[in-house]
């Protein structure tokens, strides 16, 4: 994983629409990030909240949050309350788990995604004031190719 670049204003907090900086914006960053690794028109996608993202998911707006990012949302865009719907509209087909594992960061997330050009994967962490680590997992077709 590249060191990520921080600028004065992460630090001091993201410019973002709330309530939360880990819950909220945080969670668009790793929608946002996740966008980066797909290709093709999506489907579906299926996101697992842990922890305290599961328990806090809806009222902190995380679920929603996550979608934004994924639509290529900014944490301060007004849209973001919307994306879930916004999905919707577009044929997207977005389901939502929660799962507890004291193994993993207490805000994190684990997406699956189908789109018109295979199965994506990624995991991401909100690490605190909307700063984020994200990894992909592979795709399955980088997995059909390791093991032909």
């Amino acid at each position: 994983m590249e060191p990520s670049k921080i600028s004065v204003f992460d630090i001091i907090g993201p410019v973002m629409v709330g309530p939360s900086s880990s819950h909220t914006a945080g969670a668009v960053r790793i929608g946002n990030e996740f966008s980066k690794v797909l290709c093709g028109r999506l489907e579906r996608v299926e996101i697992t909240l842990f922890n305290s993202f599961a328990d806090t998911g809806t009222g902190h707006g995380t679920r929603t949050a996550i979608v934004a990012g994924i639509l290529g949302l900014s944490t301060e865009d007004e849209k973001i309350r919307g994306a879930i719907d916004f999905a919707a509209q577009a044929g997207v087909h977005i389901a939502f788990h929660n799962a507890y594992d004291p193994d993993r960061h207490p805000n994190s997330a684990l997406i699956y995604a189908q789109t018109t050009l295979g199965t994506f994967c990624g995991f991401g962490e909100s690490v605190g004031g909307g700063m984020i680590n994200f990894r992909q997992i592979r795709t399955e077709a980088e997995l059909i190719e390791t093991f032909a």
